[in-house]
Formats: structure tokens, C-alpha cells, sequence
């Protein structure tokens, strides 16, 4: 499929929290106009979502998750899918895992480089697949 550009994280932000509603618009305008091409885009929007989320609007887990999952479920949008799919129950259920470890766990696993190696304990014990060094 064409693609129509790529999105940034202020550009989703807007789109699902509609609080600058003149950016929603705009964004929704976007979307409307792009003939059915798709928005590129990168993971680390998804990561700077969920941290903005948690931080700054004081989302939960759960809600992040539910967020984010119906975000890259959009037929408008090429994101990585799969990745997410299973990155964000992991983060939903591990609440002391950040949505960054959620991440690499998952990436590891979809790319069979598994054990993800790590220094941190928290995540060597909760994550499947992460084995503490040393």
C-alpha cells in the first residue's frame, strides 16, 4: 500500500485525546483526505505515547494499553502490529515493568533473539524471556 507520510507523537496525542480540538481536526482532515494511503508509523511514537499517557495525563496501565492497542489497530495506520499486540498485555499486567522493557522483551521474542539480556533484576524476574547477566 502507498503511503500518505508518517505521523508523529503529537500528532496521535491529539488525534485520541482531542484536547486541542482544532488539531484533532486537522489530523482527522488528514486522515480523511489520504485516499486511502496509509501513516507510516515508528515504534517510538508508541513509547513516547504511553510515557506521555502515564506521566502527563495520568492514564493507568489498563487505559494506556487500551489506547495504544486501538491506535495501532487503525486501518489507516502501518505500525508494527504484532509487536504491540503482544508488547501491551505484557505492560498491562507487569505494573512494575515500564512500557520501554514491555518492548524489548517483545522485540526480542518476535526476532528470536531470546534471552534479552539484562542488568535489571525487576525485569529479569517478571519478563518472559530476560535473563539477568551475571
Amino acid at each position: 500500500m502507498l503511503t500518505a507520510g508518517s505521523l508523529d507523537t503529537n500528532t496521535l496525542l491529539r488525534l485520541v485525546l482531542n484536547d486541542v480540538p482544532e488539531q484533532n481536526e486537522a489530523v482527522l482532515e488528514l486522515i480523511r483526505n489520504a485516499s486511502g494511503k496509509q501513516f507510516t508509523v515508528a515504534d517510538t511514537v508508541f513509547i513516547e505515547m504511553a510515557f506521555a499517557l502515564g506521566r502527563y495525563y495520568r492514564f493507568s496501565r489498563d487505559q494506556i494499553a487500551l489506547v495504544l492497542g486501538a491506535v495501532a489497530e487503525r486501518i489507516e495506520l502501518k505500525c508494527n502490529r504484532e509487536l504491540f499486540a503482544r508488547a501491551l498485555p505484557l505492560f498491562a499486567e507487569h505494573r512494575k515493568l515500564s512500557f520501554e522493557d514491555c518492548y524489548l522483551v517483545t522485540y526480542a521474542e518476535l526476532n528470536v533473539a531470546t534471552p534479552l539480556w539484562t542488568f535489571d533484576r525487576k525485569l529479569a524476574a517478571q519478563a518472559p524471556n530476560s535473563q539477568l547477566i551475571g
